[in-house]
């Protein structure tokens, strides 16, 4: 945890403005002068995240945070939104003044509910009573624009002026609101639990309905406007899919079963299927005849399980060794992918960590360490499980 964040001090650090550039190449070069919301406030994250042990990063956290909030919002009627980036030049003092922003009217769940991400692990550390008010008020301005009030559960995409958009419903939708932010919030924001458990107790059911393929063993990914799931077919295939994906469910449901707020049977079933998806994805032909121990692919056709995506994907190892640590008869296949993935995704030489690596385990250098969604998040939440 220490080297990752470490490779961003040293490289992407602006201390002008107090964000970090989101473009990082192999070798820590700064490719752009762009700051990304989900990267920035996956960066805010581990750098809070990380403070009790290093509180030079509390200081970081919080100078990105205000960066974040002073210069990468919009607003429309219902309050704040996340800008998806910001230009920061790096050749001059900055002051906020002239710099060149997003403009797209249309946002997408997965940066709205990210953008909450690093400001909610924030506050957690430091308990500031004027960072939790933004926070809610973020909140239930996200609320406004996603939550489907017909069909419940979240939409995937939303634009100013004009409202929600129709079929945007993803898997996406129901479950990284819960993971990015709202889990996390709800475990700090005493006061305001209740308004929490009601979505995420929506999500939690939907997922236990519909987010589990028991035919194909794999996820469902994309759903129509009443959270009907698409159905691949020979010759239409709905969308790829990704282990990673499996276990980040399986590893939601199994911390579902100890939410209190959920009914006690319910929990119990939340229980055996996360459990069940496990075992249905670790039977998956998802990596070659040494196993589990040296990864596995990225991306597979869900009807035929051929891989469409060689790669091995950092973020998905993460979501794996995750799922894997919640069931203590796993441990031997958690040690084993751990293992692989700190002898094979992190950088030895230049710092920080690939994001992919190909079928023979060596690291796809054309893709940035640092990018619009990647910075430290996955890897420092996984060590926190561990």
């Amino acid at each position: 945890m220490t080297s990752l964040i470490g490779f961003f001090n040293a490289n992407a650090f602006n201390s002008r403005s107090g964000a970090y550039y989101s473009e990082i190449d192999n070798r820590g070069e700064v490719v752009s002068d762009k700051v990304y919301t989900v990267a920035l406030s996956r960066m805010i994250y581990g750098l809070a995240y990380s403070s009790p042990t290093n509180p030079e990063n509390l200081l970081k956290a919080q100078l990105a945070a205000q960066f974040q909030l002073n210069h990468m919002l919009g607003e429309d009627e219902h309050g704040s939104y996340f800008l998806s980036w910001v230009n920061v030049p790096n050749n001059s003092s900055f002051n906020g003044n002239g710099v060149l922003k997003d403009e797209s009217q249309q946002l997408d769940v997965w940066q709205q509910a990210y953008g909450l991400n690093g400001l909610v692990e924030l506050y957690r550390q430091t308990k500031n009573e004027q960072l939790l008010f933004t926070i809610r008020e973020l909140h239930k301005a996200f609320v406004k624009r996603f939550r489907d009030p017909i069909n419940l559960g979240f939409v995937g995409a939303y634009e100013i002026g004009r409202g929600q958009i129709s079929q945007s419903k993803s898997i996406q939708s129901l479950m990284y609101p819960v993971t990015a932010y709202m889990a996390n919030l709800w475990m700090a924001d005493v006061e305001y639990r209740r308004e929490y458990e009601t979505i995420l107790n929506e999500h939690i059911t939907l997922l236990g309905d519909i987010g589990w393929n028991e035919d194909l063993h794999w996820i469902n990914v994309k759903f129509d406007e009443r959270w009907q799931p698409c159905e691949s077919t020979q010759d239409n295939t709905c969308s790829s899919v990704s282990p990673g994906h499996n276990f980040q469910l399986a590893a939601l449901f199994l911390r579902a079963s100890e939410w209190p707020f959920i009914a006690a049977q319910k929990r119990v079933i939340l229980q055996e299927k996360g459990q069940r998806i496990i075992e249905a994805t670790l039977a998956k032909p998802i990596y070659g005849e040494n196993g589990i121990a040296q990864g596995f692919a990225g991306g597979f056709n869900p009807l035929t399980n051929q891989p469409s995506d060689i790669r091995k994907a950092w973020w998905q190892h993460c979501e794996a060794i995750i799922a894997l640590s919640l069931q203590d008869e796993y441990h031997n296949e958690r040690d084993a992918l751990l293992a692989f993935f700190f002898a094979h995704f992190f950088d030895k030489e230049y710092g920080g960590e690939f994001f992919f690596l190909d079928e023979h385990n060596q690291p796809v250098t054309s893709e940035l360490k640092g990018s619009i969604g990647k910075s430290v998040y996955h890897t420092v939440e996984m060590i926190r499980f561990l």
